[in-house]
C-alpha cells in the first residue's frame, strides 16, 4: 500500500491503516505492528534509571530544603 502526497490530508478523512513496514515513511499512513515487530524496531527500549542511579540522584538534594518543605 502506498499513498500519494498531493498536499495536507483533510483531518476529517479516516486515516489510512497499513500492516506493511514499507509504509512507515509514507505521510498520512498509520502502520499497525504486532509487539514483536515493534520490539525489533526499538519501540520498547528501556531507559529507566537503575536503583543505584536513583539513590545517587538523591545525594544532590539539600536535606534542609526537604525538611522545611521548600
Amino acid at each position: 500500500m502506498s499513498a500519494s502526497s498531493d498536499g495536507p490530508r483533510d483531518p476529517t478523512t479516516p486515516a489510512i491503516i497499513s500492516t506493511t513496514l514499507d509504509d512507515l515513511l509514507v505521510p498520512g499512513v498509520m502502520v499497525e505492528l504486532d509487539a514483536r515487530e515493534a520490539e525489533d524496531l526499538g519501540a520498547f527500549e528501556e531507559i529507566a534509571l537503575t536503583e543505584a542511579e536513583a539513590w545517587e540522584a538523591n545525594a544532590d538534594l539539600d536535606t534542609d530544603e526537604v525538611r522545611d518543605g521548600e
